[in-house]
């Protein structure tokens, strides 16, 4: 009897209840394979299983690590002898030649699934239930804006989660507690109904980028910063890169001889942009890959020489057109320097057929965001953190992703947080080089943006004064909270 799904299973995080829920799908086909001894799908199980202790398990480190989870030493290593496990039972299963052999061993897959369910899922990973923060009610004084509660999770103290704590303030300190206003644009639901199998691949090429595209796109109304955004927060950047990915780069994937056998293979119904990478075996996402980086390779300057001896690189054709076409519609939509290979390497990176970066991106953003508030701007429930510590986070968070992104989280970090200046960046650049030649080696796009901040000294003066307005603005908070404190 196949298992089936039940709320009290869930952990109550969207992406990790998800792919337990494949876990449960998994169980079900291993146990009607091994009922059916339906050895043609046994390979294609083994990988799945694979594909999933990959990606899930990482998913799970990563939300345990941004969630303070004091167990996450212990849990990562139950998540190593379960890959381990898998890794021998594939080996096993390959190694027992063709066959009736093979069918034991397609039953330890499903009894090791069994376990995974009922001692991992339903065991350990429950306890993740507790990682939820409390939501802290904030009142202000009669006739002030109201303040949207936000729920609070310090990652640098222990909170009690029993208590709501309450504050009065009067209506002109009312907006220092209000929480930020962050606007990301909506993820695209995934699209189905395909009938070929090309359409569909190139749609869920194009979904998968769009996630990350969709998360540099965020942006705070109540920061404007006077210069253009980066290209990669540009929505109007994002049209232009899949109309010109489209035009390109895709011929070269789905014109390769795998996908074509594909296309002939496979029935696209019930497949979706999403589902679609969960269908695809290891190899032929590398093979996706490889296409995908070829067809850029395609599009690199060449180093090239004058007759006089001078160095040069010679563009393509192909490059020329790629610069036309992700040209901005005005200045002030987005900078965008002149492609070359630096601006190649960074576009290439934007496809992951393994990884989908959507919700790392996103929980590591939350401890950006948790951080920031601790040390540049905390709320009055909040401890302090440390000085240093968003600098200290956001190197780490380097580490995580592909290097040409950590540009890109630090100017997010100045387009969304009010305090987070011109100046902040030029100390942050500080930490990845002596000199800026050497800083433009490791980000390449800050110190671009550094220099036209120095074209322009007014926005140096309009930073120094919202500086000084906020410290005014703290000052008389403490006075407030001083006085009311001393007479009670």
């Amino acid at each position: 009897m196949p298992i089936v799904w039940r709320d009290a299973m869930a952990i109550g995080v969207a992406e990790l209840d998800a792919d337990h829920k494949k876990l449960v799908s998994l169980l079900n086909a291993s146990e009607k394979a091994v009922g059916e001894q339906a050895l043609e799908v046994g390979a294609r199980l083994f990988e799945l299983v694979a594909d999933y202790a990959q990606t899930h398990f990482q998913r799970e480190e990563v939300f345990m690590l941004s969630s303070g989870f004091s167990g996450y030493e212990r849990h990562k290593r139950l998540h190593q002898a379960m890959t381990d496990e898998a890794r021998q039972l594939w080996r096993a299963y390959l190694s027992a030649g063709e066959g009736p052999a093979r069918l034991p061993h397609l039953a330890a897959l499903r009894d090791m699934l069994r376990r995974w369910l009922a001692e991992h899922v339903l065991g350990e990973d429950l306890q993740l239930k507790a990682l939820t923060g409390k939501r802290m009610r904030i009142a202000v004084a009669p006739g002030a804006a109201p303040v949207a509660p936000r729920e609070v999770l310090s990652r640098q103290v222990e909170v009690q989660k029993t208590t709501d704590v309450v504050y009065d303030l009067p209506p002109e300190l009312a907006h220092l507690l209000q929480p930020f206003s962050c606007e990301v644009p909506e993820l695209p639901p995934p699209e189905g109904g395909f009938t070929c199998f090309e359409d569909l691949c190139r749609a869920a090429i194009r979904h998968r980028i769009e996630r990350v595209l969709v998360f540099f796109q965020r942006g705070n109304p109540q920061v404007r910063r006077a210069l253009p955004p980066p290209f990669l927060a540009s929505a109007e950047f994002a049209g232009k890169f899949h109309a010109a990915v489209a035009q390109l780069i895709l011929p070269t994937i789905v014109s390769s001889r795998q996908i074509k056998m594909m296309s002939t293979n496979i029935d696209c119904a019930g497949l979706d942009t999403d589902n679609f990478w969960d269908m695809l075996t290891p190899i032929l996402k590398e093979h996706i890959l490889a296409c995908w980086r070829s067809a850029w390779d395609d599009l690199r300057l060449l180093p090239g020489k004058k007759p006089d001896g001078t160095r040069i690189w010679q563009v393509k054709e192909e490059t020329r057109t790629l610069r036309a076409l992700l040209e901005p519609s005005d200045a002030a939509a987005y900078d965008l320097p002149r492609i070359g290979n630096r601006e190649i390497d960074l576009f290439t990176s934007l496809l992951d057929t393994v990884t989908d970066w959507w919700g790392q991106l996103n929980r590591c953003w939350d401890i950006v965001e948790d951080i920031y508030e601790q040390e540049k701007d905390p709320r009055i429930f909040q401890d302090k953190a440390r000085a240093g510590a968003l600098r200290d986070n956001l190197l780490a968070a380097f580490e995580k992703f592909p290097e040409q992104w950590g540009d890109f989280l630090v100017l997010a970090c100045h387009r969304m947080f009010p305090r987070i200046s011109s100046l902040f960046l030029e100390r942050f650049t500080h930490n990845v080089g002596h000199n800026e030649a050497e800083r433009e080696l490791h980000l390449p796009y800050t110190v671009r943006y550094l220099r036209q901040v120095r074209g322009h000294p007014g926005i140096r003066a309009e930073e120094e004064r919202q500086e000084a307005d906020w410290q005014a603005e703290m000052e008389q908070l403490r006075l407030y909270l001083k006085g009311r404190n001393g007479a009670s």
